[in-house]
């Protein structure tokens, strides 16, 4: 057998810990003649909710917090003392028990708003629901200027500051409304430092009642914690309400539309489905605070907004039609969460009466109408109205978000005959596990298995779809991550993500769809330890488990080639059909042809500390082609991660292989995910 030279890139020969300790040996055989189950172009997907600020200070473009003095406002039946938040004392469904349950609460009087005066007199400030802008959103803030008060300064810092851009364009909305002030007002972008790098004088309208004003506002220079203020140089009582300053240059040029970078990051996954709005919100800690989609439609200054179950307030912003919005804009399929009528079970847990079941049904079937149904449908007509003609890319429907027990069983048989009698194109999702009693349940067309999960988990259950049932339902892993033991993440987590993709990827026939959780963090608000993609106000980066669901989903193939791994040490032992990992190692593989490009695409994990020797062999394939590529990400060490100062530390480095044939030693790296594309010569 021939053995190659493999000239590697620089970051080859750099010196690390995994670098420095001898190989092992092993061998992958891929057969060509055992074609396995077509891996769906629905398989890689992502999954939204508004946690860790995901929307609000992260994907949503809004600039400015607590827009609307609503943040507040309590759900109905809770109350605050000091920093904590307490739920109403109802009855888990479940336990028949009521427990005391606490959340995080702003304990600022006006979050994210201050007021500041320069003369000897100081104006103050407070919330009011005395002539409201709208219904929906009763609060305004009450600005009551005494004589020799000098200039009164209005201030919001945003989300840990505001990032804006030099020489682009942020549009400025806000209402006033007035009694007897007698003076100017100037609107201002400071920066950081305390610089004027936009401003504008405004011509108070001495109309009654509230009035509208539109302010375009072009910031001389860049800066991630830029503030937004109101001067008044007068005296007399304004009311302000529903302040939004917000960047021209979003996504796809959307109004009320998605931060540009951000978005643009996501859509480098090429995501075949998107769900939202999540997660436990479609719950909430009760009822009362779940997400009701109805509400985040239209004008953002009439959307109420909710507190959020993770503990901060949704404005509502980035809502149903955004969300349908972006699916298209990125040739994604929507995938939609539904309520059946249920709190987190993990939380409060309360249902609402058996009476009152059809009014979620209801909903749901709305939500569907709105996305698909034509001119002669209500909600259907209220999307044309909004300006989208045609049909949304809706497809899924998750009846319910991690519920479980005989009442969901019963409401989710209920959920499924009406959806299916009138949608019948749609696939829709039950919230079983692997495990779950599905007593009551005669369909579902996939179920939704959830792991948040140690890394030994994962290498240890690559194989746990080798052996289940088939036939009755697929399944969509609609939620996993490695998020224990590794800190914040790294690349331990994310090889130990990789290796589970290849048993999902292997067991295409079943597994039909997978999304990690969560999406989004804020680096200022971590509220869930490991998360895919960290963003502040001018910086997006992705982990490394992010550039393991972009390589997997760029390098998808058509159909899966029976693989196998055989450690050099019982490689005269005949290993069981369907093995791709070794179990005395931390190397797995799966392999698959692309119909597309003519090529043979291997996927190999190595997630050990040191190089990993194989013989790769190809049977009854064909002439292999000597030309193709490898894709390869590692890392110095299984602790490694990427960060706001390193971005790209971790990233997929794509070189040119000319050494591939039916039979082949290839080297793979320490700390590494390999991708092999190998073409089949005509």
């Amino acid at each position: 057998m021939k053995k190659y030279l493999i000239i590697i890139p620089l970051a080859a020969v750099m010196v690390s810990s995994c670098s420095v300790k001898s190989p092992t040996e092993g061998s992958i055989v891929i057969d060509m003649a055992k074609k396995g189950a077509e891996v769906p172009s629905s398989m890689y997907g992502v999954f939204f909710e508004e946690i860790n600020h995901a929307g609000d200070g992260g994907l949503y473009a809004e600039l400015v917090q607590n827009r609307s003095f609503e943040e507040k406002e309590y759900p109905e039946g809770y109350f605050a003392e000091g920093d904590k938040l307490h739920a109403p004392p109802l009855k888990n469904h479940l336990t028949m028990k009521v427990s005391e349950e606490t959340y995080r609460w702003n304990s600022e009087d006006i979050p994210g708003w201050s007021l500041e005066s320069t003369g000897a007199e100081k104006a103050g400030m407070k919330l009011t629901r005395q002539n409201p802008l709208d219904p929906a959103t009763p609060n305004s803030l009450q600005i009551i200027i005494p004589k020799d008060a000098g200039e009164s300064v209005l201030v919001n810092g945003g989300y840990w500051g505001m990032g804006v851009k030099s020489g682009e364009c942020y549009d400025l909305r806000f209402y006033l409304r007035t009694d007897e002030y007698k003076g100017g007002l100037i609107v201002r972008l400071m920066s950081s430092g305390g610089q004027v790098i936009a401003n504008a004088a405004i011509n108070i309208s001495k109309n009654p009642g509230w009035n509208e004003y539109k302010v375009p506002m072009i910031p001389g220079q860049t800066d991630a914690k830029a503030r937004l203020t109101f001067g008044f140089s007068g005296e007399g009582t304004i009311w302000i309400d529903y302040v939004s300053l917000f960047p021209e240059n979003t996504f796809k040029n959307r109004p009320n539309g998605l931060r540009k970078d951000v978005a643009e990051f996501l859509a480098d996954l090429h995501p075949a489905f998107i769900r939202w709005p999540g997660g436990c919100i479609v719950e909430g800690i009760s009822l009362i605070n779940r997400v009701e989609w109805k509400k985040t439609l239209g004008d953002p200054m009439t959307r109420s907004g909710q507190y959020d179950t993770w503990g901060y307030r949704n404005t509502y912003g980035f809502g149903y039609h955004e969300f349908l919005q972006y699916c298209e804009d990125i040739g994604a399929k929507g995938m939609f969460v539904c309520n059946v009528g249920l709190g987190c079970q993990y939380r409060v847990g309360d249902a609402c009466k058996d009476g009152d079941v059809q009014f979620y049904i209801n909903d749901v079937l709305d939500a569907i109408e709105y996305a698909v149904g034509d001119q002669s449908s209500q909600w259907g007509a209220t999307r044309i109205a909004a300006g989208h003609p045609e049909p949304f890319p809706l497809q899924y429907i998750e009846i319910g978000n991690e519920n479980w027990g005989p009442l969901y069983n019963q409401r989710f048989e209920t959920f499924y005959k009406a959806i299916k009698a009138k949608y019948p194109q749609l696939t829709l999702i039950s919230n079983h596990s692997l495990k779950s009693d599905m007593s009551g349940v005669t369909r579902t067309d996939m179920i939704d298995p959830h792991w948040y999960v140690d890394p030994d988990f994962f290498f240890d259950n690559s194989h746990i779809f080798d052996t289940l049932p088939r036939g009755k339902y697929g399944i969509y892993v609609g939620e996993y991550a490695c998020n224990q033991k590794v800190g914040g993440g790294n690349m331990l987590a994310a090889l130990s993500e990789a290796a589970f993709i290849t048993g999902m990827e292997r067991n295409s026939d079943l597994v039909k769809m997978a999304s990690y959780a969560p999406l989004f963090e804020n680096r200022n608000d971590r509220t869930w330890p490991v998360n895919l993609i960290w963003i502040d106000n001018l910086e997006v980066v992705g982990r490394s488990s992010y550039y393991v669901q972009k390589v997997m989903a760029e390098n998808k193939p058509t159909y899966n080639l029976k693989t196998v791994i055989i450690p050099r040490a019982v490689s005269t032992i005949e290993p069981k059909a369907g093995n791709s990992f070794a179990d005395s190692t931390r190397q797995f593989s799966v392999g698959g042809y692309d119909e597309t490009t003519g090529e043979i695409i291997v996927k190999v994990v190595n997630a050990e500390e040191k190089p990993w020797q194989a013989k790769i062999s190809i049977n009854r394939g064909g002439r292999i082609s000597r030309h193709g590529e490898a894709v390869t990400l590692r890392a110095d060490s299984l602790k490694a991660e990427n960060s706001f100062e390193e971005p790209l530390k971790i990233s997929p480095v794509t070189t040119k292989y000319d050494a591939f044939s039916n039979e082949f030693d290839y080297e793979f790296e320490p700390c590494s995910l390999t991708i092999l594309r190998i073409g089949i010569e005509k």
